[in-house]
């Protein structure tokens, strides 16, 4: 079954809110204990005791790159119907004004807990986070996705500036390919773990700069955006052949991320439940997209729950580490069980985030876009005062 046209797409916004859900859960309940190192840990004071807990949430991180082919299917969406100043204010407004709010609320959490962690530094990081450096360390660690979003982004805008939108697709096979060889290159040199070329591709495989240019995760976006073109434009054989591809490369690179885990933390994982939570999460976005005619069909409160979880889920990520972190290892000082902690500091993240996504976040970027449309008007009449001078 074919979408007849792309728009919104409620159950994407389930999906993207199960993504945050699941990278929240491993933070708090695995990462916060199992690597001491780790912002989480810190900022929890490492008080976290969920040994027990190992059956689902070491694996949630697989929800970033569920992110990744979301991004991918909205983006090309995004760039479908849009002028390049309009993709450029559309993705500002999206990214920006929620990380101003979120940075301040992080940088306020490790200002009131004992952290060990000097104010000049923490300001630095901040001022990193604020301003979108693409290279730490930020106020929270989890910042690092901005940046391969933003990578993304710069890319697409770039043809939508040279008017070059129909090679979208195309480019992104390429990135995908890049990125789907990378991968089988490091699993096979995985093989003899001990080998140099094994070395060079551990040495390239968690790099910033093989972040930032698409090469670890430029198989994710290229899935969403070849779903975009599987399920909304015509489907061929073509595509259905890239995106088994594609599926392939991903739990390559879900497999060798395995690894880095297991290599931070000396515990035993098996890559088997990330790569089935990943393809699981793709047969459902899938459906939720083939069937979206019907899901639009459902009460209207139904559909305003979905989008307010969707709207929830960018502060959710940019919050539920540092500051979960902070609420769990406070309430476990104040007497708190471990388990009452981790629902009491869930919940008020969750709290936080829906106050964010209803507040402050719509007001900002509703002054943003004003700022934008203020420049825009001004910049087309000068213009246009600069023709009529020409002409005279």
């Amino acid at each position: 079954m074919k979408v007849q046209q792309a728009q919104y797409v409620p159950g994407l916004d389930l999906l993207r809110f199960f993504a945050a859900c699941i990278v929240m859960i491993f933070h708090l309940v695995f990462w916060s204990w199992a690597f001491p190192a780790g912002q989480v840990a810190i900022a929890s004071h490492g008080v976290a005791n969920f040994h027990d807990w190992t059956t689902f949430a070491p694996f949630g991180w697989a929800g970033v790159q569920i992110f990744f082919v979301i991004s991918g299917f909205v983006i090309v969406v995004s760039a479908e119907r849009s002028t390049p100043f309009k993709f450029f204010v559309s993705r500002f407004t999206r990214l920006v004004p929620g990380v101003w709010v979120c940075a301040t609320i992080t940088l306020l959490a490790w200002l009131l807990i004992d952290a060990n962690t000097r104010p000049l530094s923490l300001l630095a990081m901040y001022v990193r986070s604020v301003a979108f450096f693409p290279q730490g360390a930020w106020i929270d660690s989890v910042y690092w996705t901005l940046g391969v979003e933003i990578c993304f982004y710069l890319l697409v805008l770039a043809l939508l500036f040279t008017e070059r939108r129909r090679l979208i697709q195309p480019i992104m096979c390429g990135v995908g390919l890049a990125s789907t060889l990378f991968w089988i290159g490091f699993t096979v040199a995985g093989m003899d773990r001990h080998s140099a070329p094994f070395e060079l591709f551990s040495d390239v495989q968690w790099s910033r700069w093989a972040q930032l240019t698409l090469l670890q995760h430029g198989v994710f976006f290229a899935f969403g955006v070849l779903l975009w073109s599987r399920l909304v434009q015509q489907p061929s054989r073509r595509l259905t052949a890239w995106l088994v591809l594609f599926a392939i490369g991903g739990c390559l690179q879900i497999a060798g991320e395995n690894s880095l885990k297991l290599e931070k933390t000396g515990v035993e994982f098996s890559p088997l439940l990330p790569c089935a939570m990943w393809l699981g999460a793709m047969a459902f976005f899938c459906l939720v997209v083939t069937n979206n005619a019907k899901i639009q069909q459902l009460p209207i409160w139904c559909l305003q729950l979905l989008r307010r979880l969707g709207l929830m889920t960018y502060p959710l990520y940019l919050l539920h580490n540092v500051t979960g972190g902070a609420l769990m290892g406070a309430f476990v000082d104040w007497g708190a069980s471990t388990p009452t902690a981790l629902c009491m500091a869930v919940a008020m993240v969750m709290a936080l985030s829906w106050w964010i996504s209803k507040v402050p976040e719509p007001a900002l970027q509703k002054s943003t876009r004003a700022l934008f449309d203020m420049l825009q008007t001004r910049w087309q009449t000068s213009d246009r005062a600069e023709g009529v001078r020409r002409a005279g």
